[in-house]
């Protein structure tokens, strides 16, 4: 059980901690950031992936499951020697259409580019799986005595076209995840954007002058006894702590033009949140 989920529920990971960094990283690009200035861990980026990835992972689960219950009955169908020939023709037909699919993807996505965006990966890792299970569904309805003659493939040759077939899979679904990914990481900045006003509203005291240089933000003196002993700056909305930093955003940020304030959160300066 361990060898056969192993590497499924590896590549789940592996999906999504890299969905995770690619949204967080096309979310800061947008916002006029990098992503490095988060200090996001693995954790914070498989964390950042659940919301939006759980939907397309239940999707293929779903599929999966549906196509095991098809491979059992076509298992089935297989010991009954009046339906290979049927069984044959349908995994030509299958190997065909899958890989003619593949060729399909490819050239779209070479010539179309950006417009055939996440339904040409899929295409592809759709396709390879057709095409690799008609190719078995042919060589498993072939008489017997045709098999004989042909001579059964030597085991690294099935290990190394099964290589072939899952590292194709796998690289079309990074694929997938990279341009879903940069999808959503752009509706994020704009979701940002139009929902400024109702980020908590951050008021930052410090005992020296910040020097904040942003459309709204006001910095005033807290004069006590007739000196100064601290400077309170109003007019920014927090948007996350993270890696040992406050990033804020002043009243009305746009993105692409906007100013991301980025502060130490440490001793030396006290925060005072509100809605």
């Amino acid at each position: 059980m361990l060898t056969t989920l192993g590497p499924p529920l590896t590549i789940a990971t592996a999906l999504m901690i890299y969905f995770g960094w690619a949204r967080s990283d096309t979310q800061a690009r947008e916002m006029g950031l990098d992503v490095s200035l988060f200090g996001y861990t693995t954790r914070d980026y498989v964390m950042n992936s659940i919301s939006t990835l759980y939907l397309p992972l239940l999707v293929l689960a779903g599929l999966a499951l549906g196509a095991l219950a098809v491979h059992l009955r076509v298992d089935a169908a297989l010991r009954r020697t009046e339906a290979r020939p049927a069984l044959r023709r349908a995994g030509r037909i299958a190997l065909l259409s899958g890989l003619g699919a593949v060729a399909a993807a490819v050239v779209a996505a070479t010539v179309a580019g950006d417009t055939v965006d996440l339904v040409a990966p899929l295409i592809v890792a759709a396709g390879t799986i057709v095409a690799a299970y008609g190719a078995r569904l042919r060589t498993a309805a072939t008489d017997k005595s045709a098999t004989a003659q042909r001579g059964v493939p030597p085991v690294w040759y099935r290990a190394f076209r099964l290589l072939l077939v899952g590292g194709v899979v796998t690289a079309a679904l990074f694929w997938a995840v990279s341009d879903y990914a940069t999808a959503v990481g752009r509706g994020y900045a704009r979701q940002v954007q139009d929902n400024v006003r109702y980020l908590p509203r951050a008021t930052v005291f410090s005992s020296t002058p910040l020097g904040l240089e942003a459309p709204g933000v006001v910095e005033e003196p807290i004069v006590e006894g007739g000196k100064t002993v601290h400077y309170r700056t109003t007019g920014l909305r927090l948007l996350v702590v993270s890696g040992g930093r406050a990033f804020l955003l002043p009243n009305g940020w746009r993105a692409g033009s906007g100013t991301v304030v980025v502060l130490p959160d440490n001793d030396e300066i006290r925060w005072q949140f509100s809605r």
